[in-house]
């Protein structure tokens, strides 16, 4: 334990922990969570669909862009309150919810997915700010199976069918719009990172300081206008009393392989991490959900990470596996403190997260790039 506390201290200056456990309804575990899904999934009524059918079709008689959408172009009379409560629980409770029974499939026979896209972005953006979740200025993304190759640097992800790793966004909230399954495979899991950080305290306390300490994470090649292609953040920040967790292994790695002017990982950080991969992937801990169409999942990356299964598409390229996503910031989200900056652009409730780089203009695309 000395030799890695020392190691620590060499690496730079571990940032304030938690007194204690974290405790309340964001320590969840998975089994639970699977055995009451009336806790997370909230099932549109047949009134509710009419009342976001019919903000759709306001909206559109407004002639407003997409990008342009708001709480007041897009008006939910009845749902207001419900879609407030789901916005508390996402940012004081569990972290999450999956929002079940929006019609997509009755949108796209009707050759309408902007429609869908219009009562997409207007949930969301009663939610928060929408947010650019790529360098292009995107304020809705296309997850899809683009054929990149993620050893490629300026890949993310999202735009191949590999499983993707724990992780978290780089905003407060992140939505994910089914509008086509995949062939096989592709099935959500999220766990919490309360739930991680508490097993990290139980197991091995001794490495819960290397979480707190900076982490040099790669940009994939979307670099803000004077910044580095790396940005670095601890795995773990205790701030205003919140835990809050940010973390992708994969790009820190990567940051370690591709900057060698990127300050190097001790011995603990790799043995933390490690661990940390260890409990997210245990189902005891983890929730699996699988997507349906028309599923709206919303989770707050603060407290939760999220992770997705290799899938196999269909032959036919109509029938490909198709996500919408959304980043949004509330204006009542937490604290953050001021080392989330240089990924966040700032951390001022409703006004952060996102990628904004030089020549970024924000813009509602409804074809995949």
């Amino acid at each position: 334990m000395n030799a890695i506390m020392n190691e620590t201290k060499q690496q730079g200056t571990v940032g304030a922990m938690p007194p204690g456990a974290i405790t309340g309804p964001s320590a969840w575990v998975g089994p639970d969570m699977a055995a009451h899904e009336e806790r997370w999934i909230w099932r549109l009524s047949d009134a509710e669909i009419a009342e976001i059918d019919a903000a759709v079709a306001a909206f559109k008689a407004t002639g407003t862009p997409m990008e342009k959408i708001s709480e007041q172009t897009f008006v939910l009379p009845t749902l207001k309150p419900k879609v407030q409560g789901v916005l508390s629980e996402l940012l004081e409770g569990r972290g999450f919810i999956m929002v079940r029974g929006f019609p997509i499939e009755r949108y796209l026979a009707k050759n309408d997915l902007a429609g869908a896209a219009i009562a997409y972005l207007g949930l969301g953006r009663h939610f928060g700010t929408l947010r650019s979740s790529n360098g292009k200025g995107h304020l809705l993304g296309h997850v899809r199976d683009l054929g990149m190759d993620i050893k490629d640097g300026n890949t993310r992800f999202y735009q191949t069918n590999r499983r993707l790793e724990y992780h978290t966004d780089s905003v407060d909230i992140v939505g994910l719009l089914c509008v086509k399954t995949a062939k096989s495979g592709g099935e959500s899991f999220i766990v919490s990172s309360m739930t991680v950080y508490n097993e990290i305290l139980k197991r091995r306390p001794d490495l819960l300081p290397a979480a707190f300490l900076p982490f040099p994470t790669d940009r994939r090649g979307e670099v803000p206008a004077g910044m580095q292609p790396y940005f670095s953040i601890p795995i773990f920040n205790w701030y205003g009393g919140k835990l809050s967790a940010i973390y992708l292994r994969h790009y820190i790695e990567e940051a370690q392989k591709r900057f060698p002017d990127a300050p190097r990982l001790t011995t603990a950080q790799y043995e933390v991490m490690d661990l940390i991969d260890t409990l997210v992937n245990d189902p005891q801990l983890h929730l699996q959900m699988s997507f349906e169409s028309g599923d709206m999942q919303f989770l707050h990356n603060h407290q939760i990470l999220h992770s997705r299964n290799d899938f196999e598409n269909w032959p036919e390229p109509e029938r490909a596996r198709h996500l919408l996503r959304l980043w949004m910031a509330p204006p009542s989200g937490r604290p953050l403190p001021e080392v989330f900056a240089p990924r966040y652009g700032s951390v001022t409730p409703g006004d952060r997260g996102g990628i904004i780089v030089p020549g970024t203009m924000l813009s509602v695309s409804l074809e995949a790039a």
